[in-house]
């Protein structure tokens, strides 16, 4: 019969020799003529619909074709016909994984090395199942024994490498993909997931290199630009990440995990509410524990992380083993402060991931929000162990170690923040960096970094910095200039929008701790401002109110600080701070819309936000105060500063520089810390306050 005919697809008489019809579709079938095999094989079943080996081989040239549910079918049906040969099942278990159906494939491949224990390709069948599943510690152990069988196929190290790598293990994944290119050089795919697990390494210019093979040997192909597009987000290269997701998803729209990869670079670039609407592409498009999970993290960064530990709940409903949900789970309930529900999340995380450094890592990031710093000290020392350069880990280590009041090791960590993915980096890190050395005649420029607080809480060190020789230079945020004229040590102030002069040596503001070996007991006072004028002062005192108490209120900060959620009061708690015979005045610049109602609902509350036009004027009414009353914002350092006395009200994990347990701080003697409780509420601190208040206590002892 020629092969033309056969393509035609012509009709066969009753009397077909139906084995010697099978035999040739399988001879055109082995030689990749599957338009020509496909319709004999189906003329073989219009004749006879319960012939078994035409059933089965026209299954696996559906298979070969692309249309697994065609090739589920015909296959479901030889296996009617003859359910006793493993290898039907087997190629059943392949069509199955293919659609989906997983657990079905499973099956599949269970009855296949029932039937014929030494398949190798039941074997491998089954292990991808179960990568599938999620169960990839026993995915492992299936491709394990397919190579004990002999298997040395390139795909059983790819599958492989990639059951490794959910395991947390990249480094044997990535010799496990190495294996497989060793069997095949133009192994795209493996070339791709090789990539993969270099960026598990934090090798990312290898990586890149990597998957730039596998396009280049598969152009366009959507799941190695999807890789691509990983690799240039950890280079920190946000927007060819975009513009390299873009390009895929216009090549493969419904691939869900093209938009969950183009989520994180749209919370990479802040562009959150755009993330939450590709997170919920991604979910509509693939209803999976990564996608749930993917949306999670989104939320998260939106600061819904109730909405978020939900999310990650509905992961975990639709794979209970995504080690990756039960850490981000964990990750939300600390922030909601349910930190022993959080350590049993990271404790069945670490059971699907044992060793992995970032679930030690927030393990370690619960433990410091429940006051357990020790501990927490010791498992961020566990995942340094496992990476020496885990920025993260350095720097919370870090803020734990300073809590404690060991300065001198935490300030010496602390210099890991310009290593942290996200952290802005020092603009003047070409120039020195001045270690403390003597610098007589020469030019030390010295920069402000983060809050204007932390500026004013650090210029304490300018004098000590200038008795090094220097002629210092200092740089910092504009609303501060007016406040820092003519404060000792500084030659020249300018801000960010000036050219920098020439120097010699630089240092970042928070870095000075460090450079000069602060402990607790060795902490610089803080240095008069020079800049705020004498006849302000006496004008404050002549023009406020003198009834009672002159109480100064700050009750928030800027509600885009990361911690603000903790730190920031509602104003209407602090009323039974004004009783009678206190004059109350908010000496913030700003209040939160809430807040209005209170204030003007309280005659003995002035609102003195008009008239505090600079920090220096801030500082003069500050000196008209018999008593600040505030949380941790910059009006605490400045009133700390002036040497004005001051109740500072702190969240259960306050900012590192107020330490533990202790009612006062080395930083600013006048102060007086008041610590709110796991599970108290603001109104028992502002309570002890009253009490102090009214006991007389308008200083630390």
């Amino acid at each position: 019969m020629h092969a033309p005919t056969i393509e035609r697809g012509p009709a066969f008489s009753t009397g077909l020799d139906r084995e010697a019809a099978v035999a040739q579709a399988l001879a055109l079938h082995r030689a990749g003529d599957l338009r020509a095999a496909e319709p004999i094989y189906r003329a073989v079943l219009e004749e006879e619909p319960r012939h078994f080996q035409a059933l089965h081989l026209l299954g696996l040239l559906r298979a070969m074709a692309g249309d697994p549910v065609g090739a589920a079918s015909l296959l479901h049906r030889a296996i009617a016909v003859d359910p006793s040969h493993g290898f039907v099942h087997s190629n059943l278990g392949n069509a199955l994984v293919e659609i989906d159906q997983a657990q079905a494939g499973l099956e599949a491949f269970d009855r296949a090395v029932a039937l014929q224990p030494a398949l190798i390709e039941a074997w491998v069948g089954r292990g991808n199942a179960l990568h599938a599943l999620g169960r990839s510690a026993e995915a492992l152990d299936a491709f394990d024994s397919a190579e004990a069988l002999g298997a040395d196929m390139p795909e059983l190290h790819n599958n492989r490498g990639n059951a490794l790598r959910s395991l947390s293990r990249p480094a044997e994944a990535l010799l496990a993909y190495d294996a497989a290119i060793a069997r095949n050089p133009v192994y795209a795919a493996a070339h791709a997931n090789r990539a993969t697990a270099l960026a598990d390494l934090h090798r990312d210019t290898e990586a890149l290199v990597s998957v730039g093979i596998s396009l280049a040997l598969r152009p366009n192909d959507p799941n190695a630009l999807n890789t691509q597009g990983v690799i240039l987000r950890g280079l920190r290269r946000p927007e060819e990440a975009l513009e390299t997701l873009d390009f895929a998803i216009s090549l493969a729209p419904d691939l869900s995990d093209l938009h969950s990869s183009r989520t994180a670079v749209l919370c990479d670039l802040g562009r959150h509410e755009e993330a939450l609407l590709s997170a919920e592409t991604a979910l509509a498009l693939s209803d999976s524990a990564n996608a749930h999970r993917n949306r999670a993290a989104t939320l998260t960064l939106l600061g819904r992380h109730a909405d978020a530990e939900e999310a990650d709940r509905l992961a975990l409903r639709t794979n209970p083993s995504c080690g990756e949900a039960w850490n981000g789970r964990g990750n939300a309930l600390t922030e909601l402060g349910r930190f022993e529900e959080a350590m049993e999340c990271f404790a069945r995380a670490s059971a699907l991931h044992p060793g992995n450094r970032s679930i030690i890592y927030n393990r370690g990031n619960t433990l410091r929000g429940m006051g357990r710093h020790r501990e927490a000290v010791a498992s961020f020392d566990e995942a340094i162990a496992l990476d020496p350069d885990f920025a993260e880990a350095h720097w919370n280590r870090a803020l734990s170690v300073l809590a404690l009041g060991e300065l001198e090791e935490g300030f010496a960590a602390y210099e890991w923040r310009w290593r942290r993915k996200g952290f802005p980096p020092n603009p003047h890190a070409a120039s020195p960096l001045w270690q403390g050395e003597p610098m007589e005649g020469r030019t030390l420029f010295l920069h402000a970094e983060q809050g204007l607080g932390d500026t004013i809480q650090m210029v304490r060190y300018l004098p000590l910095a200038a008795a090094s020789g220097a002629r210092v230079v200092l740089q910092v945020q504009r609303p501060l200039v007016p406040l820092l004229e003519g404060v000792p040590g500084v030659a020249a102030l300018i801000t960010p929008a000036d050219p920098v002069p020439p120097h010699d040596a630089q240092c970042p503001l928070l870095s000075l701790p460090h450079v000069l070996a602060t402990r607790a007991d060795t902490v610089p006072a803080p240095i008069p401002f020079p800049a705020v004028d004498p006849a302000r002062i006496e004008a404050w005192q002549r023009d406020l109110p003198r009834t009672g108490l002159r109480l100064g209120l700050a009750c928030s900060g800027n509600p885009a600080h990361r911690g603000d959620r903790h730190r920031s009061i509602p104003l209407a708690l602090f009323a039974p701070l004004l009783g009678p015979g206190v004059e109350g005045f908010i000496v913030q610049t700003e209040i939160r819309e809430s807040d209005e109602a209170f204030l003007t609902a309280t005659p003995n509350l002035t609102d003195l936000r008009p008239r505090l036009t600079s920090f220096t004027e801030t500082a003069a009414a500050l000196h008209a105060m018999d008593v600040v009353v505030c949380v941790d914002t910059s009006v605490a350092h400045l009133t700390g500063s002036l040497g004005r006395p001051a109740h500072l009200l702190l969240p259960s994990l306050p900012d590192w520089r107020w330490m533990l347990e202790r009612e006062d701080t080395p930083w600013y003697p006048s102060m007086r810390l008041h610590r709110r409780a796991r599970g108290e509420d603001w109104e028992a601190v502002i309570a002890r306050v009253a009490a102090a208040l009214a006991a007389g206590e308008r200083m630390a002892a």
